[in-house]
């Protein structure tokens, strides 16, 4: 009969051959330290473009394109605010212009996606104005059979019309798809000038 192994001996058989590629785990833990760095300047005001350009002058320039592409293409999102948020394009910028230095090309076309998201919000409010013109009238006419018919009417709000709500959010959900999809696309060819 042969020898019964304990689990540890197993274990160390099976880790016996296995070598740590030292480099590997270096730049993981660069792009890890790099991002974070990135993410608190985008999110404190404390850090500022000198303090952020310092921190990352120990890192190489292959793992600052790497990280801060990923924090780049991570930021860009469809804003849920009516007003765009200047002070993050800038910052994002300022991002891309460490990561890519001489990348005049890649600065526009952030410059135009940061634009098309600022469109965004202006967009979905127009799109909410002409849809709150087109049903108001036909709510009035609502009021008015109703007063016809019971001889007082209660006064009714486009917030609370089944028929309105349904109709904005099935024109708010194709608007946003819109914009989501030419998003997706801009970071797709973000990322590929990146890598």
């Amino acid at each position: 009969m042969g020898r019964i192994k304990s689990a540890w001996e197993i274990a160390l058989e099976r880790t016996e051959n296995i070598e740590v590629d030292a480099e590997k785990i270096r730049h993981s833990a660069n792009i890890e330290a790099i991002r974070k760095i990135a993410g608190a300047y985008l999110l404190s005001d404390e850090d500022t473009e000198e303090s952020t350009r310092e921190k990352l002058l120990q890192y190489g320039s292959d793992d600052k394109r790497v990280a801060l592409g990923q924090t780049i293409i991570n930021a860009l999102s469809l804003p849920q605010e009516e007003k765009s948020d200047d002070k993050k394009a800038q910052r994002l910028s300022f991002l891309l212009s460490i990561a890519v230095p001489s990348g005049d090309e890649i600065q526009d076309f952030l410059g135009q996606v940061l634009a098309h998201i600022a469109q965004y919000p202006v967009h979905r409010e127009q799109l909410m104005n002409q849809l709150k013109e087109q049903f108001e009238p036909m709510l009035r006419e609502k009021e008015e059979k109703l007063r016809a018919q019971y001889g007082e009417a209660p006064h009714l709000s486009l917030e609370n019309d089944k028929e309105y709500r349904k109709v904005a959010n099935q024109y708010l959900e194709r608007l946003r798809d819109q914009y989501q999809e030419a998003l997706d696309d801009a970071k797709n060819q973000l990322k590929e000038a990146l890598s």
